[in-house]
């Protein structure tokens, strides 16, 4: 833009827009600017393109063209006010372009844990993967059972961090294999340390193989009569089978 400084020196302030104008205007033609860039309008018509958005910034505003110019024009002799308004403009971008990296952070993390989820196809736990007791429960044992039917070793992971004002009476995982004819084979760990720090966790109960497989169920926070009040997280439980 070609401007006369002669005759920007006969502009006053009550010619030009307001401080509140200006800023919106300049924040939308740079917001029009993307557009076009993002839009690749590198051809003939481009600066016809260009000029048409632009106006319609102005029109969106309700300023003329020529209150712009002159406005643009008065700010040409004004450098200090004019970084100063382009001060304000940056921040505004700032401010979008940190909030967008949040969420972009947060759906890249959403992202993660999903394909994380998909990759682990051998993973058979059917339940939330993470529990929090009390929330989840006072007492809640975190029963599961599964439709089975293929022999192996069917192994029950977690990590596990029991708070030392745990209540739990004789806490402990367990697996239970159970039959078509009733019967069940039951395994349990126990020992379970209340030092606040996540611990790892597993029990295994190998299947029979001459007899009918109907489930796999059992308790992951298995626990003894006199049990009242539980104070524990558990993250990352898997559920899985090795094949005979």
């Amino acid at each position: 833009m070609i401007i006369s400084c002669d005759d920007s020196s006969k502009i006053g302030k009550s010619e030009i827009l307001s401080d509140n104008e200006f800023i919106a205007i300049i924040i939308d033609i740079h917001k029009t600017d993307g557009i076009i860039i993002s839009a690749d309008l590198r051809n003939k018509n481009k600066k016809k393109d260009s000029i048409s958005l632009y106006n319609y910034v102005l029109k969106k505003h309700n300023v003329s063209r020529l209150k712009f110019s002159k406005t643009v024009k008065y700010y040409s002799l004004h450098i200090e006010e004019y970084n100063l308004f382009y001060d304000s403009v940056n921040n505004y971008f700032l401010h979008i372009q940190n909030e967008l990296d949040k969420e972009i952070e947060i759906e890249k993390e959403k992202l993660k844990e999903e394909r994380e989820r998909l990759k682990d196809t051998a993973n058979l736990w059917e339940l939330k993967y993470t529990w929090e007791l009390p929330d989840d429960g006072k007492t809640n044992p975190i029963a599961f059972k599964i439709q089975a039917k293929e022999h192996g070793t069917y192994t029950l992971y977690a990590s596990i961090r029991i708070f030392k004002d745990d209540k739990s009476v004789n806490q402990r995982m367990t697996i239970i294999a159970n039959y078509e004819d009733g019967s069940k084979d039951l395994n349990s760990v126990g020992s379970m340390i209340k030092d606040e720090k996540f611990e790892r966790y597993d029990v295994s109960i190998n299947t029979n193989k001459n007899k009918i497989l109907k489930s796999i169920s059992g308790w992951v926070l298995d626990h003894s009569k006199g049990t009242k009040k539980k104070h524990i997280s558990v993250k990352e439980i898997k559920l899985k089978l090795v094949k005979e």
